[in-house]
């Protein structure tokens, strides 16, 4: 049931017109002074006027205006009753805003009819306006959930590749506002447009030629790359990017959404962990575990290529006093110089490794003879030995060095560790400051010699 107004100077129009309102099975109401139009409306708004062209107090075309011009009654529709026949003032009418018009006298079946169309027109309007309204509710809802993510999102049409939309830290990287966006391809023929080369898989060779676009929209699987990018500000940052279908009704792809996330941070803490996991945490030498891979390569290589493999322990004499003297703190200062002294004695190609405390190991590989040995162990002993100037301290400290020797003192890791930590023994209890061999080095090399002549 609709409330309709009549506002009329005529009571006989009005009584006649509330009739017929009523038995369309309609709220009537009335009003005979127009001037108070408004203020009635304010306070009991109505679904349909019909108001009268001609009246005394102020004309039907005046108020129309000012209802039109109202912030909350602008909507309300109006049908104009006219006893007037100029074409002119029936256009005026519809000019200032009223939906239809009505000639006096009424005829009863026409003023219902207007009615009914007037009041059905109204309310598809109002339909339109609240589907309008739900829509930029919504479009409103999405475009501050897309802004609120933190990575950059475009959706891409998936036969163009067209973008059809892209969020603020989409447009940020890229450097383009979002009407400069809508409507570009992001991929041409082969790869990425070049104004979009920020996304493109960089360093890593398995993805350098992967279109995830191409393959999302060919297959409606969802692709995740994670690869390393060189930015236009000259830092290179790891990005995960992934392109997800969107699917219709008949599980064909038709959009494609892509994101792309800064996993710098995330990669860098991986590497961190990673190294911890395999490397000492004061001298940032590898530990135990990766020294013994290291190890098993060495071997395995040098049984491939018929080389030899040096083993060496390394235990510096009576750290435990320095420790006890002069704290923690200098024995930790110590030990680190200890390991940069190691590295400085050996080839890129050989491997240091702390096993704890103050106990070092070294793999050296690719050796040509004993004698080249023999000339590392002479050279770690003498830099080993020299004074450590640590803080306000000067340090004497000496090693005591245990050599095996891959094949002649066992061909598994187990073996030469074992015979490696008994040669470190056998230079211990023979004064310290000297490095045994597991087996004598001469008989060594005189057994490779006569290998060769045969």
């Amino acid at each position: 049931m609709a409330t309709i107004l009549v506002v009329d100077d005529d009571s006989q129009v009005i009584e006649q017109t509330i009739q017929l309102i009523s038995e369309a099975g309609h709220r009537a109401d009335f009003l005979l002074e127009a001037q108070y139009l408004i203020m009635k409306l304010e306070a009991e708004p109505v679904d349909l006027i019909l108001l009268d062209v001609n009246m005394p107090e102020v004309d039907g075309l005046t108020l129309l205006e000012r209802l039109r011009d109202h912030a909350t009654l602008c909507d309300t529709p109006v049908i104009m009753i006219t006893g007037e026949t100029d074409e002119k003032l029936i256009a005026l009418c519809f000019e200032k805003g009223a939906v239809d018009f009505v000639k006096k006298p009424i005829r009863p079946l026409e003023l219902t009819s207007r009615i009914t169309i007037a009041l059905a027109t109204q309310a598809h309007i109002q339909a339109i306006q609240q589907q309008r309204s739900q829509l930029q509710k919504a479009k409103t809802f999405t475009d501050t959930i897309l802004n609120s993510i933190e990575d950059a999102l475009c959706v891409v049409d998936s036969q163009k590749f067209e973008i059809l939309e892209a969020n603020t830290i989409f447009q940020q990287q890229v450097g383009k506002s979002r009407e400069e966006l809508i409507g570009q391809r992001f991929i041409t023929e082969t790869e990425l447009a070049p104004q979009f080369q920020c996304f493109a898989p960089g360093k890593f060779k398995e993805n350098k030629k992967k279109c995830s676009f191409r393959e999302t929209a060919q297959t409606g699987q969802t692709v995740i790359i994670e690869s390393l990018h060189d930015f236009s500000d000259g830092q290179p940052r790891y990005l995960k990017t992934i392109t997800t279908p969107i699917k219709d009704e008949n599980n064909q792809t038709y959009q494609i959404i892509f994101t792309a996330r800064d996993i710098t941070q995330r990669k860098l803490l991986e590497e961190r962990l990673k190294h911890l996991a395999f490397h000492d945490a004061l001298t940032a030498l590898p530990n135990r575990q990766l020294f013994f891979d290291r190890l098993e390569q060495a071997i395995a290589q040098a049984r491939r290529h018929d080389q030899m493999v040096a083993v060496l322990f390394f235990d510096l004499d009576r750290f435990k006093a320095i420790n006890d003297t002069l704290g923690h703190g200098i024995g930790d200062l110590l030990l680190q110089e200890v390991a940069s002294r190691l590295l400085h004695c050996v080839r890129e190609s050989d491997t240091v490794a702390r096993m704890g405390g103050d106990e070092f190991t070294a793999v050296l590989t690719n050796l040509k003879d004993i004698y080249s040995l023999l000339e590392i162990t002479d050279k770690l002993l003498k830099y080993l030995e020299k004074t450590y100037h640590l803080e306000e301290h000067d340090i004497k400290v000496t090693s005591s060095i245990g050599v095996s020797l891959y094949p002649y003192d066992g061909d598994s890791l187990k073996e030469l560790t074992s015979n490696a930590d008994q040669a470190l023994y056998k230079a211990k209890s023979k004064g310290r400051n000297n490095v045994q061999f597991y087996s004598n080095p001469k008989k060594i090399e005189k057994h490779k010699n006569k290998k060769k002549k045969k």
